[in-house]
């Protein structure tokens, strides 16, 4: 028995999995721009846009490569508000195309708030764009952006985000918040492979992609824009079947209710996180309601971190460590795909049993009734 616990890829459910044995079919035919009419649509529905998001073959890095390179160019101005790892990645995109980056770093563990965007606007009130992680996947941080969207002027930056730990796990509603443009990935909370990213811009970012000119051929959206008609396709070949496993991820959440599925992969981020501190273990994010309901970062015990992950490695379950800093005091787990108690159980006792085996005691029993009172609810 294997379950991959990492924040992506993810295990991905049966279903999914079947459909990447499809047979294939040509990108340039009916099935095709049926197949892929059919994910733009619910792409739609999930992110609750009129645009649909755009699928490239790619990762979630690569979706970020092709928001900046299509939104900045050479001597922008770009406010970059970071609490992680994958905020800093982002910089360092946006950096690489030309911006002129204004630096503001909340310590890792710790959310942006509205008065970091606030303090940033005033400092640099002629940024051309900002730059916003979601969820942070390397501390399990969740950021209250639909809030720091909300304290940026109507005709202010551009916002841009980081949605790519974010998107099918937790609400991602960028027409509704006033958000810009959005990328996005297979991999994690949308239960697909990896190998697709996905990029959406706002009616305002689309009138300035017009004007950048982006220096990727494969990443011009513009290019893939042109092509979003009655019966779709792409500029170029997409990866086929893994259109067809991303859109029956989508399936599986809105099919479930989108509302009702995100309430459940929280619930299930609230459970772990009560039975962890039952065990007498830290939580890297303090506040309860920062904490991400994708993943899960557990600060360990001095030097038993790697300890841990091999003896839960060694009972089936992967997980991840720390990033940066922090890749020898942490373990991270992921709980994106589609599980429930059972699953919860079986992490909460493999983690006590991990503990005890390096010596450290722990009250599992307390543990898994607290974690079953807070999944019981409904």
């Amino acid at each position: 028995m294997r379950m991959l616990l990492t924040p992506g890829p993810v295990e991905v459910p049966f279903d999914v999995s079947i459909r990447g044995s499809m047979r294939m079919i040509s990108h340039r035919g009916p099935e095709f721009s049926s197949l892929y009419s059919d994910l733009l649509h619910q792409l739609s529905r999930l992110f609750e846009v009129e645009e649909p998001p755009i699928p490239i073959p790619g990762s979630g890095t690569g979706a970020l490569d092709a928001l900046c390179g299509n939104l900045i160019s050479p001597g922008d101005r770009v406010i970059s508000i970071s609490c992680g790892f994958f905020g800093e990645r982002f910089r360092e995109i946006a950096s690489r195309c030309g911006a002129s980056l204004e630096i503001i770093d909340v310590p890792w563990g710790e959310s942006l708030e509205v008065h970091h965007l606030l303090e940033a606007l005033e400092r640099f009130p002629n940024a051309r764009a900002i730059l916003l992680t979601h969820n942070e996947t390397s501390t399990g941080v969740l950021n209250p952006v639909e809030d720091l969207a909300g304290s940026v002027p109507k005709d202010g930056p551009l916002i841009l985000l980081d949605a790519v730990s974010s998107a099918g796990a937790m609400p991602c509603l960028p027409e509704r918040w006033g958000i810009d443009g959005v990328a996005a990935s297979s991999q994690k909370g949308l239960m697909a492979p990896p190998g697709v990213g996905l990029v959406w811009l706002s009616k305002r970012a689309w009138s300035r992609a017009q004007e950048v000119r982006c220096p990727s051929y494969s990443m011009d959206l513009k290019l893939y824009k042109k092509n979003l008609t009655d019966a779709p396709e792409t500029p170029y070949t997409p990866p086929v079947s893994l259109y067809a496993q991303l859109l029956k991820g989508v399936e599986i959440i809105l099919s479930s209710g989108k509302e009702e599925w995100w309430k459940s992969r929280a619930r299930i981020s609230r459970a772990l996180c009560a039975a962890v501190e039952a065990m007498g273990l830290d939580l890297l994010v303090k506040s309860p309601n920062r904490r991400s309901p994708g993943l899960t970062a557990i600060k360990m015990p001095p030097n038993l971190a790697n300890g841990v992950r091999s003896s839960l490695k060694g009972m089936g379950l992967q997980v991840a460590g720390g990033q940066g800093g922090l890749k020898d005091s942490l373990i991270r787990i992921a709980h994106y795909t589609d599980m429930d108690w059972p699953e919860v159980c079986m992490i909460i006792g493999s983690l006590w049993r991990a503990l005890n085996d390096l010596g450290v005691r722990a009250d599992v029993g307390c543990a898994l009734e607290t974690a079953n009172k807070i999944m019981s609810e409904r």
